[in-house]
């Protein structure tokens, strides 16, 4: 084989060789800011299992709001996120605005609705470490609450 051949075979191994890394899995696509806020992470997950327990007031004590997420992906940290988060973990989170679909009698000033989520579902979402001093403990406990998601397929 000669050198414009070695070249040329060469040449198509690494064009064939870069179209398969830039076919990479994505994403899919979210209507969250690009920017994510100091005390965030960007993570994708799957909801496993929904808490029936209720607060005593507010949209919490008519919508179940605590869901237990499997981790698929974490997509990235802001600034201040100092708790990581691993993929394929289960972590307890809060979500703010129920897990029900939002309703004009829960949330009559909300702008964006979000179409809620069941156990199965997926979501792109923001979410927030909350840190509890514990003083009887002397201690700290993390906690995590998200106020806006995505559902995705």
């Amino acid at each position: 084989m000669n050198y414009k051949n070695k070249l040329a075979l060469s040449s198509f191994f690494f064009l064939i060789l870069f179209v398969v890394s830039c076919t990479s899995t994505k994403e899919p696509q979210t209507t969250l800011p690009s920017d994510i806020d100091p005390n965030n992470s960007r993570i994708s997950g799957t909801i496993i299992s929904i808490e029936e327990l209720r607060e005593s007031t507010g949209p919490c004590s008519k919508q179940p709001c605590i869901a237990t997420v499997t981790v698929n992906n974490v997509i990235g940290y802001g600034s201040s996120f100092t708790t990581p988060i691993v993929k394929d973990n289960n972590i307890k989170l809060k979500f703010e605005f129920t897990l029900a679909e939002t309703s004009e009698e829960l949330f009559p000033n909300l702008e964006t609705p979000f179409p809620g989520l069941k156990v199965g579902d997926k979501f792109i979402g923001d979410i927030e470490k909350v840190e509890l001093i514990q003083l009887d403990t002397k201690s700290t406990k993390i906690e995590y609450r998200i106020f806006n998601y995505d559902k995705i397929d």
